[in-house]
């Protein structure tokens, strides 16, 4: 069986990448939304030799729906849940399991969510990284909350790059594994490995990996472990990406300094989206975002994680798929709307969005979305 990302009508693609939008009550100039609609890009899209043609989208579909990319890519492997074939397995994480997991969260695993599958004869995968807490959960009747802002990454892969991710996924993200299926994989496989035991005690590691796709995308795996100890956006992908960067995360509880390590590089919260000028009528505020994205202010870097930027933060697990797309760059650069008010420039505008956020004095609060 071969596995693959599949696209909005079912038909295998590269890659793809989606946007949630948050549970919203319409209002002057803002559809209303039940928090299950998205916006979507794939490969297909951007190979288009038409720069016109080459856009985000808002799609037709609904995420609790049966239909649409994440749906279909979902339920080509796990439609079968209770008779796969003996070569199909994955492993599925998040640090907010779903209630059908019957276990309680494990504080000191990573704050990463998403899912490998794969299948050891065609020696194809996907892996999907994501932002949706107690999600996926197959065979569960309703999606997990629509209330916030998600995003949502599927590459397709081969299998050997599949255990090469799998294996800094074992010193560096440690998720919190709930359901798995090693399916006829050698103990010795990474894949397997990450089924088993995490060290309790690993050693601090913050680590980049160069990988591609099935179709030769390139991209970049920016991780780093719970010993680490340090903000990993500022510290670990500005620095990795040498320029600054633009993040939406969800925010609660005190947040670094702006300033990167390298004391060059800077890093700003994004505190309000939009997604009007991709014909999507919808705009939020980043306390009604959970999505765990960025984008650099130079070059035309994307990054699509699963942790936030937080202090709490620096002592969990976690990371980011960065990869230079001019389309989605542009896009989600729009989309930021790091606009300066009137009779202000960029870089002011970025000091009075860092001066005007909202640090809560108490203590960090858990995401319980």
């Amino acid at each position: 069986m071969k596995i693959s990302a599949l696209d909005e009508n079912g038909a295998p693609v590269d890659w793809w990448f989606i946007y949630k939008v948050p549970q919203l009550d319409g209002g002057v100039g803002n559809d209303k939304a039940t928090g299950y609609e998205y916006v979507y890009y794939d490969s297909t899209i951007d190979a288009n030799t038409d720069a016109r043609k080459r856009t985000i989208t808002k799609s037709p579909n609904v995420l609790n729906g049966d239909k649409g990319a994440l749906n279909l890519t979902m339920d080509s492997v796990f439609k079968n849940i209770k008779s796969p074939a003996p070569s199909t397995g994955w492993v599925l994480y998040n640090d907010e399991m779903p209630e059908s997991a019957n276990k309680h969260d494990d504080g000191t695993k990573g704050h990463t969510k998403g899912v490998l599958a794969f299948d050891t004869e065609s020696k194809t995968a996907f892996w999907l990284l994501h932002s949706w807490p107690k999600f996926a959960d197959p065979g569960a009747i309703k999606d997990p909350t629509p209330k916030y802002g998600q995003t949502y990454m599927c590459i397709s892969l081969d299998l050997d790059t599949t255990n090469l991710i799998a294996k800094q996924m074992l010193n560096h993200q440690e998720p919190q594994i709930y359901l798995y299926n090693s399916a006829n994989l050698p103990a010795t496989a990474e894949l397997h490995s990450l089924t088993q035991p995490l060290a309790s005690h690993p050693i601090a590691l913050g680590d980049s990996i160069d990988l591609k796709s099935i179709g030769g995308m390139s991209f970049k795996v920016i991780a780093k472990n719970r010993e680490w100890n340090k903000d990993f956006w500022n510290d670990l992908v500005g620095p990795v990406l040498n320029d600054d960067l633009d993040i939406e995360t969800w925010i609660r509880g005190p947040i670094p300094p702006i300033a990167d390590s390298d004391g060059i590089h800077k890093t700003f919260d994004i505190k309000y989206i939009n997604l009007g000028f991709m014909g999507a009528h919808w705009a939020w505020p980043e306390t009604h975002d959970h999505a765990k994205w960025g984008v650099t202010l130079h070059d035309p870097w994307v990054c699509v994680g699963d942790i936030n930027r937080m202090i709490s933060q620096r002592r969990r697990g976690g990371c980011t798929i960065a990869f230079q797309n001019q389309t989605l760059w542009s896009g989600l650069s729009k989309t930021s709307l790091l606009l300066a008010p009137p009779g202000h420039n960029r870089t002011e505008a970025h000091v009075l969005i860092q001066k005007t956020h909202h640090l809560h004095a108490e203590a960090p609060l858990r995401e319980q979305q």
